[in-house]
């Protein structure tokens, strides 16, 4: 997982995010003072599900455990799929969770935060699951975070300019050298993906929000035929 932006300034924590909502947003104008914006959240996928149990051990990197602990980079040759495909407008999920966004920074610089709580019934396994998202283009900063603890996640990523300003983002989640409960999130606890970057009035808060569809895992498989299909890039630890 990278790390953070010098750019950044402080860093802005859930907690911190919550008592900022409600401050003007970037898109009002004004002077580049500190602001945040945050969405209202929204639901989607069941409450009810199966997801296989991985085996192995942290470490064992040829067990279903560490699936996703290693990556390379699958290139594309043309256009990348995902200009083709009709915009999500509606935030989708195959497990159940809300999301919300929110935005802390000013003109020049912010950070987007997806909210995302486990509504469903299930723990949740969020290794190897993958976020397709639309967000202002040149984000330069990417993380994950969780209310529970949890430990080395690192990316398969892309970003695809669309050319009017924003751009599509195709992130996988990948975990290594962890136990299975640092990859987990319980019914009713969060998990946080953030990026960074220079904002832009080309989409909304709310649009950012109901662009994004989340695929978790269910199966082992890794999600993997959806990262070699959009060209992900394995970033650094």
């Amino acid at each position: 997982m990278r790390t953070k932006s010098t750019r950044r300034g402080l860093g802005v924590g859930l907690a911190t995010v919550l008592l900022l909502a409600g401050v003007t947003a970037f898109a009002y104008g004004g002077p580049a003072a500190a602001d945040a914006n945050t969405t209202t959240a929204v639901s989607a996928g069941p409450a009810a599900y199966t997801q296989a149990v991985p085996t192995g051990q942290p470490s064992q990197y040829n067990t279903p455990l560490e699936r996703c602990a290693n990556g390379v980079d699958y290139p594309l040759s043309g256009a990348n799929p995902i200009l083709g495909q009709p915009l999500t407008t509606q935030f989708t999920s195959n497990v159940g969770l809300s999301e919300y966004v929110t935005f802390s920074g000013n003109q020049y610089y912010g950070d987007w935060q997806f909210v995302f709580t486990n509504t469903s019934d299930e723990v949740l396994s969020t290794d190897c699951a993958v976020l397709v998202f639309r967000a202002p283009s040149g984000s330069d900063d990417h993380s994950y975070s969780s209310t529970q603890a949890y430990g080395h996640p690192q990316e398969d990523y892309l970003e695809v300019p669309r050319g009017d300003g924003t751009s599509f983002y195709i992130v996988r989640l990948d975990f290594h050298d962890v136990p299975l409960s640092q990859r987990q999130v319980s019914p009713g606890q969060s998990f946080t993906y953030e990026i960074g970057g220079i904002p832009s009035s080309a989409i909304t808060l709310d649009q950012i929000r109901d662009s994004l569809a989340f695929t978790a895992d269910l199966t082992l498989q890794a999600n993997q035929a959806l990262i070699e299909h959009y060209g992900t890039n394995r970033l650094t630890n």
